[in-house]
């Protein structure tokens, strides 16, 4: 997706922060300014691994996104946090829990099939509403995001040692794109 017009006349506002630079109150600042002075709708922060290893301790990171992401709901603002996993393949550790501070937490996840890296989506979270209980494939692709139907035929994607136990046809395609 091409953002440039969108930055160009002030829909889309991105800052790449330095969190070994950056306070946690410059930070907090930064977002209010975005909020207050530009309108700001929707805050991504990318990520809050690179703001943890940043930290000092793990603590301050959790009473600071509590803060933030305190105001930000009071002010009707859409907020996604992005955090990275320990372990890509596999087992994986979360470096720190904020899921109680979410109202609805995706869990991304890769799996090998068919001599194919692929990815798994699944809803592990959502506060308010219908709760999708499944996993299923996605793709990021030059033509968008598509996502597959639920991987019946898979046991384990979560643990990080997934089985398939169904045919190779069920699978999104791979497109050459």
């Amino acid at each position: 997706m091409e953002f440039t017009a969108f930055a160009a006349d002030g829909r889309l506002i991105l800052e790449q922060v330095d969190p070994a630079e950056l306070s946690p109150g410059e930070l907090s600042s930064r977002i209010r300014d975005a909020v207050e002075k530009a309108e700001a709708k929707i805050v991504v922060i990318d990520s809050l691994t690179g703001y943890l290893n940043a930290m000092s301790e793990e603590q301050h990171l959790v009473l600071q996104m509590h803060e933030i992401l305190t105001y930000l709901n009071q002010k009707g603002i859409v907020t996604i946090l992005l955090l990275a996993n320990h372990g890509l393949i596999g087992q994986m550790a979360v470096p720190v829990d904020m899921t109680y501070l979410c109202d609805s937490v995706l869990l991304l996840r890769f799996f090998e099939n068919g001599g194919r890296l692929r990815r798994a989506i699944s809803v592990i979270k959502k506060r308010v509403g219908a709760h999708e209980d499944t996993i299923r494939e996605f793709k990021i692709s030059a033509s968008g995001v598509s996502v597959g139907e639920p991987l019946e035929e898979f046991r384990g994607i979560l643990t990080g040692a997934p089985f398939f136990e169904g045919k190779q046809s069920d699978l999104l395609k791979t497109r050459s794109s």
